[in-house]
């Protein structure tokens, strides 16, 4: 079954590998780069620390279910790269941005649920264009770059703006909502952060695929850093974001380079190389939600809210 439909939609591929070109190869690889884990983070940490917390809680609560839902399938199906299928035929343009299985596109689901919902949350025209064609472009360069199939990239697509429609919204007004945050935060906190320890130590042990269960070990621990951090700063600092641009330089450069410096160290750690990189994930969203705007707030670059 899984053949019959790459090989439908091969000519596709064969199409778009026919029309490559350096000067297309480079604006594709740009664009690309749009869906990709270290754009949507930064984008993430500006909007949380700089811009607006509870938007940057929503962003962040609706890209790594849509995200961890994506990678469910990806176990699920176990569809092979196009170049993998074809060896000889195809030949991607940028394969270090597409490890484990192609089905479906994390770049397209990042895209949908990242773009959608910076669509959604904003006023202004020119930005809400420039989200509608990064939903479009990036899944369409995914295709360009023999990185995924078109099928994919649709159904990528679909379960990112699915989660941006249904889900950012909805975050946004969980954070304030006294009743239901913390009981939800711990639900999902315990759910994600067990499935990405147990796959974490599976793959430590070797018993189960690296290529298959990285990508979702990575986003499960990430989830349950965000939505356990998010919880604990609303309830024990509650800071608002700087009201300078000087300040808010500042706390974002700081905050940065202190937490990937962290991050980075963490995963250098030589012994239980799966565990300590499943360790630095929940680190570095839990650094960004809860640890740094506790240490902002006592150097004076964030202020409390008054409730």
């Amino acid at each position: 079954m899984i053949d019959a439909l790459l090989e439908l939609q091969k000519p596709i591929m064969l199409f778009f590998q026919s029309i490559s070109k350096p000067a297309l190869d480079f604006i594709a690889k740009a664009v690309t780069y749009c869906g990709d884990a270290p754009v949507a983070i930064l984008l993430l940490l500006i909007i949380y620390w700089c811009v607006d917390k509870r938007m940057g809680f929503a962003f962040g609560g609706t890209l790594l279910p849509a995200n961890f839902s994506m990678n469910i399938l990806k176990v699920i199906f176990r569809v092979p790269r196009p170049w993998v299928q074809y060896p000889g035929e195809l030949e991607s343009a940028l394969p270090s941005t597409a490890t484990g299985y192609s089905f479906p596109s994390g770049h397209s689901t990042t895209a949908g649920a990242l773009w959608g919902t910076v669509y959604s949350f904003s006023k202004k025209t020119w930005i809400k264009i420039i989200a509608v064609l990064l939903i479009v472009l990036v899944p369409v360069s995914r295709v360009y770059l023999i990185c995924h199939w078109p099928l994919d990239v649709i159904v990528g697509i679909v379960l990112g703006l699915f989660f941006s429609l249904f889900l950012s919204k909805k975050m946004y007004e969980l954070y304030d909502d006294e009743k239901h945050f913390g009981k939800v935060s711990i639900i999902i906190t315990t759910i994600t952060g067990t499935v990405g320890l147990v796959t974490a130590i599976l793959l430590e042990g070797g018993a189960i695929e690296s290529l298959l269960w990285k990508d979702l070990m990575e986003t499960s621990i990430m989830c349950s850093g965000l939505f356990l951090g998010a919880y604990l700063e609303r309830d024990r600092i509650n800071f608002k974001v700087p009201s300078t641009m000087k300040k808010k330089i500042i706390g974002f450069i700081l905050g940065a380079v202190v937490g990937i410096g962290l991050w980075l160290a963490i995963r250098a750690i030589p012994l239980f190389p799966m565990i300590f990189k499943c360790i630095s994930y929940f680190f570095l969203v839990f650094w960004s939600s809860f640890i740094y705007p506790m240490i902002a707030v006592k150097l004076n670059i964030f202020e409390r809210e008054i409730k």
